[in-house]
């Protein structure tokens, strides 16, 4: 599914038919993010998910502004029914501005890892976890882990408009010249408001 706009929600549903057999277990999300895609925490703690994000928190930046690396969010999900659906707000950066008329920028999510955590005593699990994924404090208390399969997600990827390149010059000299007309309107209003009041003064002595 393809999303159009800065502003989306990913939602993953996760079937969970021998849920009972993994009653010890925690059950986690773990998502791997472009540098393009930001979180917001304070809004992920709005909805009350218990997370950890790995990655660039500074959600004012655009994507020339950061590194190529993606980011990490992990959610811990209840397992209360055989179908659990996670619905995580995602948005993105503003893009770099290219060449071409009407310009646009497609954005590739990869699917999230749905898995158990279980501890040692369930030797039976040998999965492990993405090797470039970095480690979770959520996860200390996990030594076992179980891949979930036939998990769905959507939209897994972004379709958004970006700058013209050829109209970045016009755009400055605009920002340029409304920045020093605000600044000129500014100086003016604070030498009429100070004449004003001095001949206030004026008048009271």
């Amino acid at each position: 599914m393809l999303a159009s706009g800065f502003h989306s929600t990913l939602a993953t549903k996760i079937p969970l038919h021998a849920r009972h057999e993994y009653a010890s277990c925690n059950l986690f999300v773990l998502h791997e993010l472009p540098a393009d895609i930001i979180v917001d925490s304070f809004e992920l703690d709005y909805h009350g998910f218990c997370f950890q994000f790995v990655g660039n928190t500074n959600l004012e930046l655009p994507t020339s502004g950061v590194a190529n690396e993606s980011g990490w969010l992990l959610v811990a999900v209840k397992p209360e029914t055989d179908l659990v659906v996670v619905d995580v707000p995602l948005h993105v950066r503003y893009g770099v501005p290219r060449e071409g008329h009407n310009p646009r920028h497609v954005i590739q999510l990869p699917p999230p890892t749905c898995f158990w955590a279980c501890t040692s005593s369930y030797k039976s699990l040998h999965n492990a976890l993405p090797s470039q994924s970095p480690k979770f404090h959520l996860l200390n208390s996990s030594a076992r882990f179980e891949i979930l399969q036939f998990t769905t997600s959507s939209p897994l990827s972004f379709d958004i408009p970006v700058g013209n390149i050829n109209h970045t010059l016009y755009i400055e000299l605009c920002t340029v010249t409304v920045t020093l007309l605000a600044f000129v309107y500014i100086v003016h209003q604070c030498w009429t408001m100070s004449k004003t009041l001095y001949s206030v003064h004026l008048k009271m002595q």
